[in-house]
């Protein structure tokens, strides 16, 4: 029997949902769940959807990248890549992203909330970039996060790896609804029938203006990456 799709997209006419489905490994990301991604992403923008939820199975969003995994043959460079493949995808999408979040979003889990348009949580959600908990530099994460939080929180969180709650998240302006616990579902659909009270096409005119105005320096993220691999395949 073959394994279940750890990523999962349902195109609808005007939707599209994708799940992170690894729940028995926190719904962390390996590589080639991070293709799975990227390939999900390509194809929502191919279907010219209106919105794209983004969601998991299980009682975390996503604990992150899978750090103990290697993968023979993919090098350093190429893996920190695919991050950035994934943020541009997201970030640029047509659609009007929306991510629903339960439980802990660690890592690329708070790169994923931060990259989509909207972000509605339950109460329990814990935010944080716990990379440098696994002796790594998050340079990747340095690279975007002073465009969505302040520089002063942007350093404590990536020098600290401080974990930081729902409404502290609000409050920072990482994310956008904070509801309570068991009503998640509830509260994206509601927020889906406010978006579908609009033209898809003056979404999405918005959603590209919002593209081209983007203020962070070109080629920045692959700056981060070679800093990264360097410093990972030196020590």
């Amino acid at each position: 029997m073959s394994a279940e799709p750890a990523i999962r997209l349902l195109l609808d006419e005007h939707l599209a949902r994708l799940r992170i489905h690894n729940p028995r490994n926190g719904n962390r990301f390996t590589a080639a769940m991070m293709d799975g991604l990227a390939d999900a992403l390509r194809r929502v923008e191919s279907a010219n959807v209106a919105v794209l939820v983004l969601e998991s199975s299980g009682p975390d969003f996503t604990l992150g990248r899978d750090q103990r995994e290697r993968v023979p043959g993919l090098s350093r460079r190429d893996n920190l890549r695919k991050i950035l493949v994934a943020n541009e995808l997201l970030s640029t999408s047509p659609a009007v992203t929306i991510s629903a979040i339960s439980g802990h979003a660690l890592g690329f889990g708070t790169g994923l909330a931060l990259h989509t348009d909207l972000t509605v949580v339950e109460d329990d959600a814990v935010f944080g970039f716990d990379e440098i908990e696994h002796g790594l530099a998050p340079l990747v994460v340095v690279a975007y996060l002073s465009r969505f939080v302040p520089a002063k929180i942007a350093r404590e969180l990536v020098l600290t790896g401080r974990r930081v709650g729902a409404t502290e998240a609000a409050a920072l302006g990482i994310v956008n609804r904070v509801v309570p616990k068991g009503t998640l579902a509830d509260a994206t659909q509601a927020l889906l029938d406010q978006l579908g009270e609009h033209d898809p096409g003056v979404l999405r005119l918005i959603k590209d203006f919002h593209t081209e105005i983007r203020d962070e320096p070109p080629g920045l993220g692959e700056r981060a990456v070679d800093r990264l691999a360097g410093w990972l395949e030196n020590r």
